[in-house]
């Protein structure tokens, strides 16, 4: 499956849901807008987290009483109809964020999904240290994206790698773990045992280099809350709301 194959997937099922759930046509709005990092995540007692640094946003939309969030570098503030949302060109990481915010949001209103909202304070802790309990003893682990907490747990119990887009990560050594970039991801998914792989890869349009690799992939974090339910893919996200 390609990139835009997936979305329009996506695309296809939301439309259902709209037809299924006569929500087209009527005066309903989804409000995306930009969290500050204090309202996504609370006040952790670490302040690593890429959104704590500013590196990344967390989106938000709202859709009658649903709310829900996707990880992104680029966003908006806009209003959209629920039909709208099927218009967004899925070709940046700004659309892709609406979308898949408003997907989640929708989803979350009509209980097809849950966990859309991220966790706060000390419950990001709290869900890296569950890991233990899913993720089987003696794995080779391919951790997609740098989120911190999980890495010290990783690193700690199992043999682990790292990628992640932020080139200022690249390099660096992190609980003993020298962050590689992208261009390795071939290499170390022939390497693991398994692939634990941020939500986010939805949005930044990655995606697909983890899908259908021989290797079973674990999809972590609210972004990807809707989609895993479509898509049929196995996630994980102890502490959501």
């Amino acid at each position: 499956m390609t990139l835009m194959e997936l979305y329009q997937e996506l695309k296809g099922a939301f439309n259902k849901e709209i037809k299924r759930n006569n929500l087209s046509g009527k005066n309903v709005s989804v409000r995306c807008r930009a969290l500050p990092a204090t309202e996504a995540i609370g006040k952790p007692e670490d302040q690593d987290y890429p959104i704590i640094k500013g590196k990344e946003m967390m989106v938000e939309a709202s859709f009658e009483e649903g709310r829900g969030q996707a990880f992104t570098d680029e966003f908006e503030n806009a209003n959209y109809r629920v039909e709208d949302l099927l218009e967004i060109e899925l070709d940046s990481n700004r659309g892709r964020a609406s979308f898949i915010s408003g997907l989640n949001a929708v989803f979350r209103h009509l209980r097809l999904c849950d966990k859309t909202i991220h966790c706060k304070d000390s419950e990001p802790k709290e869900c890296a240290e569950n890991l233990l309990k899913v993720i089987e003893p003696e794995e080779k682990v391919f951790l997609v994206g740098l989120q911190p907490r999980f890495l010290e747990t990783l690193s700690s119990n199992y043999d682990v790698r790292v990628v992640d887009l932020d080139p200022d990560n690249i390099g660096r050594k992190v609980s003993g773990v020298v962050i590689e970039p992208p261009e390795l991801t071939t290499e170390a998914i022939t390497w693991c045992d398994s692939i634990f792989a941020t939500g986010s890869t939805l949005v930044n349009g990655t995606i697909t280099d983890f899908l259908n690799k021989g290797k079973p992939v674990l999809f972590y974090g609210v972004t990807i809350a809707a989609a895993t339910k479509i898509l049929n893919l196995d996630t994980y996200c102890h502490r959501g709301h």
